[in-house]
């Protein structure tokens, strides 16, 4: 099944968010601040996309509270995709 992400590719991007987003990726690597804010602002986020790289790297803390807050983290990458062309994508889930 194919769902529509909107990627962020910086924090700036995190202040453009809709507040009805469901599928983020990040192609960068978030701070727990970072992910705290999307989920403030997004309360019907579903899903968190990482590349695997960064995915090793968040906390059991921040794992946690995705958890508690019902957003599932995946690992996924994105190859080739242009931001300034399209914010969203279709991904695999």
């Amino acid at each position: 099944m194919k769902e529509v992400f909107r990627i962020i590719g910086s924090e700036k991007d995190l202040a453009d968010l809709n507040t009805g987003e469901e599928n983020v990726h990040f192609c960068f690597r978030p701070s727990e601040k970072n992910i705290l804010e999307l989920v403030k602002r997004c309360p019907k986020l579903k899903r968190i996309q990482l590349p695997s790289s960064y995915h090793k790297t968040i906390s059991n803390t921040t794992k946690m509270f995705l958890n508690l807050s019902n957003v599932k983290l995946i690992m996924g990458d994105i190859w080739g995709h242009r931001t300034d062309i399209d914010r969203f994508a279709e991904i695999e889930v």
